[in-house]
């Protein structure tokens, strides 16, 4: 009995005709993995603000009376007397601070350029 070859056309066509018959592929997409961390604590910071943000205020106001209308300080100028509102107080921290500087800044630019 004689084997029979396949031409290397028809093996071509077999081939072919074998792989479109195969289900494509399914891409599996992975979720991001999930990282846990403890939550940040905002109110330091707010509790500073709002602290700042008073003083900030106040204190424009009483400089806007004068002649020479006031500068808007800078942060350096601010953080010492921020760290002498904290005080020995445990709860305000560096944050607490930078809350406090942010918020003075803030309250004493909206009287000085009459932000609204």
């Amino acid at each position: 009995m004689k084997k029979r070859m396949l031409t290397p056309l028809a093996a071509a066509c077999a081939a072919l005709s074998l792989t479109a018959c195969d289900e494509p592929a399914q891409t599996r997409v992975e979720p991001p993995p999930v990282v846990r961390q403890a939550p940040v604590e905002t109110h330091p910071f707010e509790d500073g603000y709002d602290a700042g943000y008073a003083l900030g205020l106040s204190k424009a106001t009483l400089e806007a009376k004068a002649p020479k209308p006031p500068e808007v300080p800078k942060p350096a100028e601010i953080e010492p007397l921020a760290r002498e509102q904290a005080g020995e107080v445990p709860a305000r921290t560096e944050r607490w601070q930078r809350g406090f500087v942010e918020g003075y800044l803030d309250g004493f630019r909206k009287v000085v350029t009459g932000q609204k």
